[in-house]
Formats: structure tokens, C-alpha cells, sequence
């Protein structure tokens, strides 16, 4: 059996893609109701870890499209 520390180590690593299939995959599950509620725990705290490490890759993207565009769109001195 995974512990929260290992799920939460397996997260960091996965990409935006993969999380967020993975947290599609969990509250489909959740909706079903077809969950005993030990189980809709473990999956609400996984499904948490998903949401803050896609938050955060979301976050970091946005910070090097910014870079890039400013960047990218220096006035030139005529």
C-alpha cells in the first residue's frame, strides 16, 4: 500500500498532462459514489495533491510566457 508520502512524490513528477487526467480519473470515481469512505479520503487528499502541483505548473508556465512575450516585444530606440 502507497502512503500519502509516496503518492505526493509520484505527483511532483507528473506532468501538467498526466495529473490532470489523473485528477479527472478521480472525481469521476468520486461521482460514481461506489467508493467506501476510506477510499473517498485517500482519493480527496490525491486528488488535492493534483489540484496544488497542476496549480502550480499552471503558475510556472505563466511566468515564462511572460518572460518570453517581455522579452520578445522590447521597443526599439528609433
Amino acid at each position: 500500500m502507497t502512503n500519502s508520502k509516496e503518492i505526493s512524490k509520484e505527483i511532483t513528477k507528473m506532468s501538467y498532462e498526466n495529473a490532470l487526467k489523473r485528477l479527472e480519473e478521480i472525481v469521476e470515481t468520486l461521482s460514481s459514489k461506489k467508493v467506501n469512505l476510506d477510499d473517498m479520503v485517500k482519493l480527496y487528499e490525491e486528488g488535492k495533491s493534483l489540484h496544488i502541483h497542476c496549480s502550480k505548473l499552471l503558475q510556472s508556465a505563466k511566468i515564462k510566457i511572460e518572460e518570453v512575450s517581455q522579452d520578445w516585444f522590447i521597443p526599439i530606440p528609433i
